[in-house]
């Protein structure tokens, strides 16, 4: 399976029936869980209609904060129904006949007028409610608008392996080139440490050799790494496994990442040698790089 990022955008537009069309545009960013927006032009609460566009985004999408924006249109002229409070507007009309107004006020009241009094004529249009047919029609639109989504989503998710896979080769030849070190290593720090012994108790003081070994022995195992390169070759071949089924694999390589950290952090904090700590660092750095890669990832 491909890797899917979290971004992408897509648009679609057709006509849902002889009544109505629809654009739909659908956007999509990076969220721990699957977050879906919907939105529309219409004024009145439509949940069948996010319903249908609902689940046409959970059946594609895992993770991501999707928004979809839905501008609905009337073709032709939809039927309005108006509705006058005749009682209301005789009782105005009988009430401004009363008034005592100035000669320059004077004259037959103005219909237009009394028709602008709020609440006297009320103009309403047809509830936005789609049957069957206009759903099966919305679901295609629908559908034409989050493939495209996906489309784009999978393009950058290929771009993002991409890039992982370059990263994580930085970490992987740090690994490559510390192991077959490491009996190296702890021999220069056992002989260091028993010349630091040495060094100290000075000649002039007698001391056991066997325990200056013991103790040269027990640095020396302190600073030994071998168990994390164990480990964070583990967690590497974990990594690269995942990453090659593709696939809904953003949240377990994100956790695989906190895991090599920990690993390389440990390792730096337990073996000290020159020439370590610079790779180290470039090790480390690149597996930041590919964490913030992978938070990218469905």
């Amino acid at each position: 399976m491909a890797l899917m990022s979290m971004t992408g955008f897509g648009r679609a537009r057709g006509e849902i029936s002889d009544r109505f069309g629809v654009s739909i545009v659908v956007r999509s960013v990076n969220h721990r869980y699957l977050d879906v927006q919907i939105r529309t032009n219409l004024r009145e609460e439509v949940p069948e209609i996010e319903a249908v566009v609902r689940s046409v985004i959970t059946s594609t999408f895992q993770r991501g904060r999707v928004t979809a924006q839905l501008n609905f249109e009337r073709i032709g002229t939809a039927a309005v129904e108006v509705v006058v409070n005749a009682d209301a507007v005789g009782e105005v009309v009988e009430q401004l006949g009363r008034l005592n107004l100035p000669d320059a006020a004077a004259g037959p009241v103005d219909l237009g007028a009394v028709l602008g009094v709020p609440g006297l004529v009320v103009v309403t249009s047809p509830e936005t409610i789609l049957d069957d047919d206009e759903k099966v029609e919305l679901r295609s639109v629908a559908a034409a608008a989050v493939d495209a989504v996906a489309a784009m989503r999978g393009s950058e998710g290929e771009r993002l392996r991409r890039q992982i896979d370059l990263e994580l080769d930085h970490v992987i030849g740090f690994a490559d080139w510390l192991e077959p070190q490491l009996p190296d290593i702890q021999g220069r720090i056992l002989q260091r440490t028993r010349e630091r012994i040495a060094d100290l108790v000075g000649p002039a003081v007698a001391i056991d050799g066997e325990r200056v070994v013991q103790e040269a022995a027990l640095a020396a195992d302190r600073a030994d790494v071998a168990e994390e390169v164990v480990r964070l070759r583990a967690h590497l071949d974990a990594f690269n496994d995942r990453l090659t089924s593709g696939g809904a694999v953003g949240r377990t390589l994100d956790f695989l990442c906190q895991e090599i950290h920990r690993e390389l952090n440990t390792l730096g904090s337990k073996c000290r040698e020159t020439g370590v700590a610079e790779r180290l660092v470039d090790a480390k750095t690149a597996a930041e790089r590919v964490r913030e890669q992978v938070q990218n990832l469905e």
